[in-house]
């Protein structure tokens, strides 16, 4: 199983929003995203927190709140930009999408 599998996986278990951080990387126009998201909406329900680097062409639509990503998938870019390795993309609602060059 690749890492982009088990992330996938843990995507579909994880689908609680519990925060969203963005950081900038000195001033560059990159910048990496801190996604906490929990098994459920109970407070202090099981999280994770994945670090997506490099993040580039955030989208976000707030329509109908940001409180779950029911679909979100990462696939591998081929052919892209050297700082462009992966895709992350909200497929049920289009909620969240982004380019990114690493992940933890």
């Amino acid at each position: 199983m690749s890492n982009v599998d088990a992330l996938n996986g843990l995507l579909r278990e994880y689908v609680y929003v519990e925060s969203l951080h963005l950081e900038s990387e000195d001033g560059l126009s990159r910048y990496n995203l801190l996604m906490t998201l929990a098994k459920s909406s109970r407070p202090g329900a099981k999280n994770i927190a994945i670090t997506f680097f490099n993040v580039g062409g955030l989208e976000i639509r707030g329509g109908g709140g940001l409180t779950q990503f029911m679909d979100l998938y990462v696939s591998r870019v081929e052919g892209g930009l050297d700082r462009i390795r992966y895709e992350l993309i909200d497929e049920d609602d289009e909620k969240i999408a982004s380019d990114f060059y690493s992940f933890k």
